[in-house]
């Protein structure tokens, strides 16, 4: 994968958001249960029982451990959102508890919080490196700056990516298309795509896709990078 400039994203957002829940035949004895909230935010339930994705500021001093899809542990769901939240990505749960337990047979490596608040600029100044060889073979490498790509760039990469590997043209990434995607040196891969498929539907949509990367920001949270 190639190496380039680093920088973190921050997700520049109101920390109230409305979440819309999907329509269920039964009521739900809890209201986030359906409710899938995007760029690192979480669920809460309001007294009226309508729900809101929040990006938490603060979280209770409990310990409640958390282990994520990156195989980084949090001290409860809490801390996890707000790191996720300020880095504006999908840090998925992959199960309540520690991440290391006696006789636990991880098949991927941990990527550490460091190397995930550079992965997701890592892996889209790739795409941007491959997108423009496949466009102009002589393309310099290197002439090109991530930081100073506009939105259209920036979406033009990422769904040139999905598009490329979404080879039965079914507008979902499946299984086998994912594991073709699936770079064995890079410790945030496997986290990154089980974040993706934030509703746990089989495979990945191009929305989820789409919600995968974090938004544009020249800004650097710094309470995220001294986590």
């Amino acid at each position: 994968m190639a190496a380039g400039l680093f920088h973190v994203a921050l997700i520049c957002v109101c920390l109230f958001t409305t979440a819309t829940a999907e329509k269920s035949p039964a009521k739900s004895k809890d209201p986030c249960e359906r409710v899938f909230c995007t760029k690192g935010r979480m669920c809460v339930v309001n007294e009226d029982r309508s729900t809101t994705c929040v990006c938490p500021e603060s979280c209770p001093e409990e310990y409640n451990p958390v282990c994520s899809v990156y195989r980084t542990e949090f001290n409860n769901n809490c801390e996890l959102h707000k790191f996720a939240c300020r880095l504006g990505v999908m840090v998925g749960i992959e199960r309540q508890g520690k991440c290391d337990s006696e006789g636990d047979k991880w098949k991927w490596g941990p990527c550490s919080t460091s190397s995930l608040q550079q992965f997701h600029d890592r892996y889209l100044e790739y795409l941007m490196f491959a997108r423009e060889k496949e466009l102009d073979p002589d393309f310099p490498t290197g002439s090109k700056r991530l930081d100073s790509l506009t939105y259209e760039e920036r979406k033009a990469i990422i769904e040139w990516e999905f598009y490329g590997m979404d080879k039965n043209h079914n507008d979902i990434l499946d299984k086998e298309e994912i594991e073709l995607m699936i770079d064995p040196n890079e410790d945030c891969m496997v986290g990154f795509m089980k974040s993706c498929d934030y509703d746990h539907k089989p495979g990945i949509s191009r929305k989820e896709w789409n919600e995968c990367f974090p938004p544009i920001s020249t800004e650097v949270n710094q309470d995220a990078m001294d986590f």
